[in-house]
């Protein structure tokens, strides 16, 4: 059975703050080792209204779940319709083929279980899970590089049919304070490196100074 314990958001000890000691735990412990750490900020587009829900239900059967329960489940999903109103003027109704209903009690869980297969190549880089931010980090010295791991995450959102949005994913260098005497290698193609990042409300910079978070 999937394991749903590398998802922060949605979950009891799964706060803001329990993401971003998590995050910055990882960074300064592998900062002891290696001279940089490489941070990749992912973005999806509408990643809550774009869940597949035939997708999601097989991955319900994954868990071995009570079929009584799958089935109530798929049952919530279908049967739904939406419209559009502007100007008065209301369109034909259509059918809800996908999303997990947002603002609905079961649909935050059940974000996080299709979201639960995602996993790593390498177990010596991290990545932390907030609802559908993801943050991964990869240190100088590991066995699968930053664009392996990010090319197998978008091999994952093309299988689960999720958009990355590569505008707002960003990458960042984290290293420690003082001259940088390191070469890294250049950001991802398409991705934006930056020098500071606002994570769940947090503005983290390069050095890890909080300085640009207080001001």
């Amino acid at each position: 059975m999937p394991i749903l314990s590398d998802q922060f958001a949605f979950r009891p000890t799964g706060s803001t703050t329990a993401a971003l000691v998590y995050v910055l735990h990882h960074i300064t412990r592998m900062l002891e080792d290696n001279a940089y750490v490489r941070c990749l900020f992912i973005d999806y587009s509408r990643a809550f209204d774009t869940i597949n829900h035939d997708l999601l239900i097989r991955k319900l059967i994954s868990f071995e779940l009570p079929s009584s329960v799958v089935r109530w489940v798929a049952n919530f999903l279908t049967g739904r319709t939406q419209a559009v109103s502007s100007d008065g003027k209301l369109s034909s109704w259509l059918p809800i083929t996908q999303s997990i209903v947002q603002g609905s009690s079961i649909g935050p869980l059940l974000y996080i279980i299709f979201a639960s297969d995602l996993k790593l190549l390498s177990t010596i880089n991290f990545l932390c899970k907030y609802a559908d931010d993801k943050t991964l980090m990869v240190p100088e010295n590991t066995n699968i590089s930053l664009e392996d791991e990010f090319r197998h995450i978008m091999q994952w959102s093309a299988q689960n049919k999720l958009t990355l949005n590569f505008t707002k994913t960003k990458e960042m260098i984290f290293h420690r304070p003082g001259p940088c005497r390191f070469i890294v290698p250049p950001p991802p193609v398409g991705i934006e490196r930056v020098i500071s990042f606002k994570l769940l409300g947090v503005y983290l910079a390069s050095t890890l100074s909080m300085e640009n978070h207080v001001n």
